[in-house]
């Protein structure tokens, strides 16, 4: 055989065993590697899990590069007993990259309890909604457990460019509407009502809709700081937790049906 033709048979054969490591843009939606349904497979997990008489469960955000103190939280996490599950509370990724969504996923795979992610701001830059969408699942979900109603939802408005449609407040008022098995509710999204970067104009409608039942908290990230403030002096507490890179996280408690939590540092 022509040794130019033996050369190329060589070449074609490298390239095709290695598809499955190019990278083809920065901006690709998923590879043959990336998982999927990441959400609906650990709320799965979290339904099989025992569970004893106290919600136990952590609210982290911003990840975003911030892998070296990510492995910290997740083995700080691993050892503090009881813990139910985690909120991964939006900025996932920084430039809304699915490597980025790949690294985050890779090191929170290492807790011994199951985590949800929640669309942050970051998430939504370049392709990242359909990264996460594919990865995660929607934007706007809610789960029961335990008979706390979670209701994880997109507060991004500036990435909506205002334009009134996040949050869906038709989609929350939805949620929060009393249901059998329900006892209480936990708001839970990236951008807090009082930030810049959420829609001013349906503020006061979004607060109104959070605290129309027995809302327990509403849980953000985003500030890059703790915060906790209450909304129209009723005690519904808005709870930020502060960024992965301060070394911060809530640990939130339900027992008996009311709420508590205190600030963690690692």
């Amino acid at each position: 055989m022509n040794t130019r033709i033996v050369h190329l048979l060589l070449w074609v054969t490298l390239i095709f065993q290695a598809c499955d490591s190019i990278e083809y843009s920065p901006n690709q939606i998923f590879d043959n590697d990336s998982p999927r349904d990441l959400n609906k497979k650990n709320l799965q997990w979290l339904s099989e899990n025992a569970a004893d008489d106290t919600i136990r469960f952590v609210l982290a955000g911003d990840s975003q590069r911030e892998y070296i103190y990510s492995k910290k939280l997740v083995e700080t996490i691993n050892d503090i007993p009881g813990v139910d599950f985690v909120l991964l509370d939006g900025d996932i990724s920084d430039f809304g990259l699915l490597q980025e969504m790949e690294w985050v996923n890779e090191i929170f795979s290492g807790l011994k309890v199951p985590y949800i992610g929640v669309i942050g701001n970051h998430d939504l830059v370049a392709n990242g909604e359909k990264v996460f969408k594919r990865m995660y699942g929607d934007l706007n979900f809610s789960f029961v457990y335990r008979g706390v109603k979670f209701v994880c939802h997109n507060t991004n408005s500036r990435e909506a460019a205002f334009n009134g449609r996040v949050p869906d407040l038709t989609w929350l008022k939805e949620q929060f509407v009393p249901e059998d098995g329900v006892n209480a509710y936990v708001a839970v999204a990236h951008v807090p009502p009082n930030d810049g970067d959420f829609d001013a104009k349906l503020s006061e409608e979004y607060i109104n809709t959070i605290n129309a039942h027995n809302t327990l908290a509403a849980l953000y990230a985003h500030i890059h700081r703790e915060d906790v403030f209450y909304p129209h002096g009723q005690n519904i507490p808005y709870i930020c937790t502060n960024a992965i890179e301060h070394r911060q996280f809530m640990l939130i408690e339900i027992v008996n049906g009311k709420l508590e939590f205190r600030n963690i540092t690692y």
